[in-house]
């Protein structure tokens, strides 16, 4: 039986360690360097400090430091697979720390090819979702999903997207099942204050951003009732072209993510009518530019 190097031994104590104090494990990042003799070994010791500094802890200058210390390494052999591997690791550090250009340079370092695009991609999505950043994850991994549908299949990148990915689903679904219960439930609320304002006007408001609200919860069927409320308000009130358009994007909107796009297209038709008889400058500016979304939504709708 091999018995493991005190390399290997201080890099599995620094692991479990860093699972109950993650500070503590990367000051021992120092002594591992001391203990580090091999390729192997320098490669481990990158990967555990990208991980454990910038997904970890967010400590991005000091994880960069690190990487730069790593790359001087005298048992590290230039321009291998080694050191490409900790350029992509510093290519994720400075990425993440905002450092663009720097990032650039290590990225030029470290990419070679498709399959390490498409794994620095996801490195990057993981670490950035992890910190809490999830808006700026969101083009990294759909920049890895469309290179990773071009690569070989039994490349071991396209194993790593597919761990990658489905630990992010696990990490996103608890958040948007609150966002949209706490979304759903604000909508209500508002809803329920606003209509009793004795301003039909702000009642309608109310009912349209509640629709959108059942829109961003998937309930579409929801959605259509608050259409009908706001119908029955402007039918008692002598509504104008803006409210009803109003009315009609958010029933056409309801439509298409049911995929009743016959139903659709008479309502997106109502709103192009309407839009074409609304006088007020600052009206007709902003419904055109929703008629342009509204356009657009559909089409993606029926491509889908």
């Amino acid at each position: 039986m091999v018995q493991p190097t005190p390399f290997q031994r201080l890099l599995q104590e620094s692991v479990v360690l860093a699972n109950r104090d993650p500070s503590a494990a990367f000051a021992r990042l120092d002594e591992l360097f001391g203990k580090s003799l091999t390729d192997e070994d320098i490669l481990s010791l990158g990967s555990f400090a990208v991980h454990l500094g910038a997904t970890g802890l967010g400590r991005f200058a000091d994880t960069a430091t690190f990487q730069t210390r790593l790359l001087s390494h005298p048992a590290l052999i230039p321009d291998s697979a080694v050191a490409r591997s900790l350029w992509r690791g510093m290519a994720v550090v400075q990425r993440c720390a905002g450092k663009h250009a720097e990032a650039d340079e290590a990225e030029k370092n470290g990419v070679t090819s498709d399959s390490d695009r498409c794994r620095l991609a996801v490195m990057i999505a993981q670490t950035l979702a992890v910190r809490g950043r999830a808006n700026e994850s969101v083009t990294h991994l759909r920049k890895a999903a469309l290179l990773a549908r071009d690569l070989d299949p039994k490349d071991e990148v396209v194993v790593q997207v597919a761990t990658v990915a489905g630990n992010l689903l696990r990490l996103a679904e608890p958040q948007v099942k609150l966002a949209q219960e706490l979304l759903l439930a604000a909508a209500a609320a508002s809803s329920a204050a606003l209509t009793h304002a004795g301003d039909w006007r702000v009642a309608h408001k109310a009912w349209f951003q509640h629709g959108q609200a059942y829109l961003l919860a998937a309930k579409p069927t929801h959605a259509l009732r608050c259409v009908q409320a706001m119908m029955d308000l402007e039918d008692r009130h002598e509504a104008g072209p803006f409210e009803r358009f109003a009315t009609a994007s958010l029933a056409c909107r309801a439509q298409a993510i049911r995929g009743q796009f016959k139903i659709a297209g008479g309502a997106l038709e109502a709103c192009q009518d309407f839009a074409k008889r609304i006088d007020q400058p600052e009206h007709a500016k902003q419904v055109q530019a929703a008629l342009k979304d509204l356009e657009a939504f559909v089409a993606n709708a029926r491509d889908t």
